[in-house]
């Protein structure tokens, strides 16, 4: 569910001619294929063009840590990415926090779960040991972070009592469950329903072990490069979703976003705490 917007050298006035010269491209991280992702967002890259007044175009990042890499280089002005490689941004290089996602139920949270065939015996956490179970990416929170604590919290260790893998998207990991490539897999509540069209066995065929905490709302988060008049813009752009039927039933599709609000920085304490029970130092993931 986890996608990155990224804004490339858009600072001059939309008013100037030279804008039609300005592209902002507009990056995901891997959610699916992403020819058809591409596809699927050509409505979102419309509707901010014409709020921005400079073109937008799409692409697919190759991983969650090359977007936080963007956003630290400036590469990527601004990206609408999961807490934790939000977090990850503001630490290393200074990224600033602009707007919280607020998911299906209108809170600013999403939740993580653990999801095994219901044919699979596992009925509890402890049932994981000695099971195969597939990760998102490192730096996913729902994907990994979050999913990774329940089953430390329960008194496995990952590296000893539990084969595990990172499929590369959350799809992916769906996908070599109900192949039975693996037991259990780490990803976001509502994974069966968002991928229903291509898994249809995925609302019959398997179930929920554990829910987490709720997780802190995805981020739109700036490079400290970016414009802090353009920032402003985007940020109106997006808070202006809610009044646009089109574009707010698109974000509810695609990605579980009801609309954004203003940060509270102090509920992402409970991320990097999260962090921490999975011995992750956000100063060194690379």
């Amino acid at each position: 569910m986890i996608f990155i917007f990224s804004i490339v050298g858009c600072s001059a006035k939309p008013e100037n001619k030279k804008q039609e010269n300005k592209v902002i491209k507009m990056g995901f991280v891997p959610l699916k294929n992403s020819e058809k992702l591409i596809e699927d967002v050509q409505p979102i890259a419309d509707y901010l063009s014409e709020k921005l007044g400079v073109k937008v175009e799409a692409f697919t990042a190759s991983s969650y840590i090359g977007v936080v890499e963007g956003i630290g280089s400036g590469s990527v002005d601004f990206g609408i990415i999961p807490p934790f490689s939000a977090l990850l941004a503001q630490k290393q290089s200074n990224a600033v926090p602009l707007l919280t996602s607020k998911g299906a139920t209108g809170k600013p949270g999403y939740y993580a779960d653990l999801y095994v065939r219901k044919d699979s015996g596992i009925k509890s956490l402890q049932d994981v040991k000695g099971k195969k179970v597939a990760f998102v990416d490192p730096s996913s929170s729902s994907g990994y972070i979050y999913p990774g604590a329940m089953l430390v919290e329960a008194g496995l260790d990952l590296n000893k009592d539990i084969t595990y893998q990172f499929s590369g998207g959350h799809d992916k990991s769906l996908q070599l469950l109900l192949n039975k490539d693996v037991d259990v897999i780490g990803t976001f509540d509502g994974v069966p329903e968002k991928y229903a069209k291509d898994f249809p066995n995925a609302l019959t065929d398997i179930e929920k072990l554990k829910s987490s905490d709720l997780i802190p709302g995805i981020m739109v988060t700036a490079s400290s490069k970016m414009d802090n008049e353009l920032q402003q813009k985007l940020k109106q752009a997006l808070q202006d979703i809610e009044k646009d039927p089109k574009m707010s039933e698109l974000f509810k599709k695609m990605f579980n976003i009801t609309g954004f609000q203003e940060v509270d920085k102090d509920s992402y304490k409970k991320v990097e705490d999260t962090a921490k029970i999975m011995n992750v130092d956000l100063d060194k993931v690379k």
